[in-house]
């Protein structure tokens, strides 16, 4: 009954197809390292009879039984493809250093226009910045690139925690104790200054870098012979360790 049939868009339609073949050729780009012919068929042609369906973002295809009315026709073509061809064309997936979307903690909506707009990974959102392209405004305002931006930047800490690998007291040049930790991965983005707290009082921190930082101490540090010491180098890491003074 035509009051059944469900109304769609063509540019979603448009869109669900051509990510479907971006994960075919994301595929053939693999496949393509140890098979450089990927077909060896040069031409083949197939006709199916069936009832495509398509809900707002997947296309689903049931095919006509014999003698069913009602059917629509598609005619696949298939052609040979080389490696040169597939690797010329097509960016490898899987890198083992590069974060894809889903893995960073974004919502469905925000995924799904992301991966129409070809963005299946952080490197990919990167390539675009690198164009000056507002991901924003190019998505008409469904991608709040604010919150991408902060959960990128929380994957990547994620990847790359602090570690500490020695604390040790020491005297500056003008006689004031001071804390010297050592390590990797403390300060990673200048405009986050590292935070440090020492029994409950706040710390001021002399130097930092990624591998050390120098805490100033006081009176008021030293008031038992273990303290805790709590250091925060961005939004997304703090530190939580006892120590002996």
């Amino acid at each position: 009954m035509a009051n059944d049939n469900i109304s769609w868009n063509l540019e979603d339609f448009v869109d669900s197809l051509v990510v479907e073949l971006d994960k075919t050729r994301e595929t053939l780009a693999i496949k393509a390292i140890n098979k450089p012919l990927t077909y060896t068929v040069k031409d083949l042609a197939i006709d199916l009879n069936i009832f495509p369906t398509f809900d707002g973002d997947q296309i689903r295809f049931t095919t006509a039984q014999p003698g069913q009315e009602g059917a629509s026709k598609v005619n696949i073509q298939l052609g040979s493809i080389t490696d040169q061809q597939v690797r010329a064309t097509t960016k490898m997936s899987g890198l083992r250093n590069d974060t894809k979307i889903e893995e960073i903690g974004v919502d469905p909506k925000t995924r799904n226009k992301l991966r129409k707009m070809g963005v299946n990974s952080v490197d990919d959102l990167q390539q675009i910045e690198k164009k000056h392209v507002d991901i924003q405004r190019a998505s008409d305002n469904e991608i709040d690139y604010k919150t991408l931006a902060n959960e990128i930047q929380k994957s990547r800490r994620g990847q790359t925690p602090p570690k500490v690998s020695a604390v040790s007291l020491s005297i500056d040049e003008q006689n004031r104790p001071f804390l010297h930790v050592r390590g990797e991965n403390f300060s990673l983005n200048p405009k986050y200054p590292p935070v440090t707290v020492i029994n409950n009082n706040l710390a001021e921190v002399l130097e930092f870098n990624a591998n050390e930082l120098k805490i100033l101490l006081s009176k008021d540090h030293i008031t038992q012979t273990e303290s805790e010491l709590i250091m925060t180098f961005d939004p997304y890491t703090l530190v939580k360790m006892n120590i002996r003074l």
